[in-house]
């Protein structure tokens, strides 16, 4: 296939050589479709974690182009070799798994059309897709007919615009004039919110440090409601004007789903912007009888959602909602060269333009659109379901295991949990490892009141109850033998008594 093209030719190319070039690129493209279902088929006989990951070797770009099925054939072989095989069951690390099929196929399409959802008149059909996708969503959130949204990169920058429209409706003028005279703003946001909160406000110039972190309570680990008044107080007397109050359904440590009724309460008593960051626990708003669990959600001012979690799609697709799709307006700018054909010559209200933090953006709602249409609402909730009950199933094994225990009822479908004896808590990283250097099983670990817990999100559709007793007894194998080894002479101090050696009490961050 050394004479395909790196560009296909127009319709004015010969018709014998675009004959050619069509016969060429069928096949390559039917040998790469190939090639992924060889992956997709053989993920459970794959060691998870790569043994020695590595750079591909060679030029990475060399003077005369390269054959392009030999191209593929060899740069599918290192990226393979050199990944994390999320698809595989006994991969329940963290909040990523193997994706919808529906979805390849959306991404594989979003990319030859390769529209930019910059301007209306860049990517007609697929702007009409995402605003009626998104107006969707807002149903199924139960936000109000003035609803809008943006599709975005993911959780990140979804948070980063609901925290910058919390700013500016606060002090409409920042946006123009910056923050330099203003008072100090800060967010309040539980001790268990995700981490974009205070990159957000760090981009946003309020300052990573301005992410007061409210109180956490009961043994499910959601945010304190009645411990908002206190933190918003603590803020005010410290001479800061609070602007946003963060709600999280779906912690990224233990899957929490914050007291959403209440914070709302609290919000509108306070005059305070709401924002659910449902990055993760969003998924259940297309479950008919589980999205009661994110009672409240419909009060938000701003809610993120993330289509390449819980429902299956490819990363990268996030999605932000907003109460009031007029203040979803991220910076005032001139672009006459947008949207033309209107006569106000802005990029709304047809085009996404003014509304995302991104410039050119890929048609990522292509994707969800198609996943959403292959499971049905029926066949989603089986596989969430699934994963709910399977959860429940672990933390009632683990209540009743002699090694482990939970440290945590679970809202959603993480858990996190640790060894009984405190004895072997400095050793669980290193537990984490021997079971990822086994290749059959992969887990993750995380801190919980300072203290470094394992942690299993049950996310992957094909992992089953015995995975998860396999992995329960691989990790306290693990435990055990390190346990050993440092009762090992080389390990006892000068009166005898054991200590664990210190490459046990090495401490890593989530």
């Amino acid at each position: 296939m050394n004479n395909l093209p790196p560009v296909l030719p127009d319709s004015s190319s010969p018709s014998g050589e675009e004959s050619s070039h069509s016969e060429q690129l069928r096949a390559v493209l039917h040998q790469a479709a190939d090639q992924v279902a060889d992956y997709l088929s053989s993920l459970g006989s794959r060691p998870i974690f790569p043994a020695a990951p590595a750079a591909p070797s060679g030029d990475l770009m060399p003077e005369q182009g390269e054959n392009l099925s030999e191209l593929f054939q060899d740069s599918a072989q290192w990226a393979i070799e050199n990944a994390v095989h999320v698809g595989n069951p006994g991969y329940v690390g963290h909040m990523d798994s193997g994706v919808a099929v529906a979805g390849i196929l959306g991404d594989f399409l979003a990319s030859a059309l390769n529209q930019n959802m910059l301007a209306f008149e860049l990517a007609p059909g697929a702007t009409l897709l995402e605003k009626r996708l998104l107006r969707f969503f807002a149903d199924q959130a139960g936000l109000p007919n003035t609803a809008g949204g943006i599709f975005t990169t993911g959780g990140t920058t979804a948070n980063l615009t609901g925290i910058l429209l919390a700013r500016d409706a606060a002090l409409s003028k920042a946006s123009q004039e910056g923050l330099s005279k203003q008072t100090p703003l800060c967010v309040l946001a539980s001790q268990d919110a995700h981490y974009s909160i205070a990159k957000a406000c760090a981009v946003l110039g309020m300052g990573s440090e301005q992410v007061h972190g409210v109180g956490i309570a009961g043994i499910q680990r959601r945010m304190d409601a009645t411990d908002l008044q206190r933190t918003f107080e603590e803020a005010c007397r410290a001479g800061k004007r609070p602007v946003a109050v963060v709600a999280t359904a779906g912690t990224t440590s233990c899957g929490a789903i914050d007291p959403i009724v209440e914070i709302a309460t609290f919000c509108k008593q306070h005059d305070l912007w709401l924002h659910v960051d449902a990055a993760h626990g969003g998924a259940l708003l297309l479950h008919r009888k589980e999205r009661q669990r994110l009672r409240g959600v419909e009060l938000a001012d701003s809610i993120t959602l993330d289509p390449h979690k819980w429902l299956y799609a490819p990363k990268s697709a996030g999605i932000l909602l907003v109460r009031h799709e007029e203040n979803l307006v991220t910076a005032q700018y001139d672009a006459p060269y947008l949207d033309r054909f209107q006569d106000h010559g802005e990029a709304l209200p047809l085009s996404q333009g003014r509304r995302a933090l991104d410039g050119s953006r890929r048609f990522d709602a292509l994707k969800v659109w198609m996943t959403l249409r292959h499971f049905g609402r029926d066949g989603l909730e089986a596989i969430l379901d699934s994963r709910l009950e399977l959860t429940r199933q672990l933390h009632q094994r683990l209540e009743k295991h002699e090694f482990f225990e939970p440290m945590h009822q679970p809202d959603l479908n993480v858990m996190v949990f640790r060894p009984r004896d405190a004895a072997h808590w400095p050793m669980i990283e290193q537990a984490h490892r021997q079971l990822e250097a086994e290749g059959r099983f992969w887990t993750s670990y995380t801190r919980l009141n300072g203290q470094q817990c394992h942690r299993m999100v049950l996310i992957n559709p094909s992992t089953t109850a015995a995975d998860l007793d396999q992995i329960l007894d691989h990790l306290s194998v693990a435990h055990q033998t390190l346990w050993d080894n440092s009762l090992s002479p080389e390990h006892l101090s000068p009166k005898g008594r054991s200590e664990p050696p210190q490459a046990l009490l090495h401490s890593s961050p989530d």
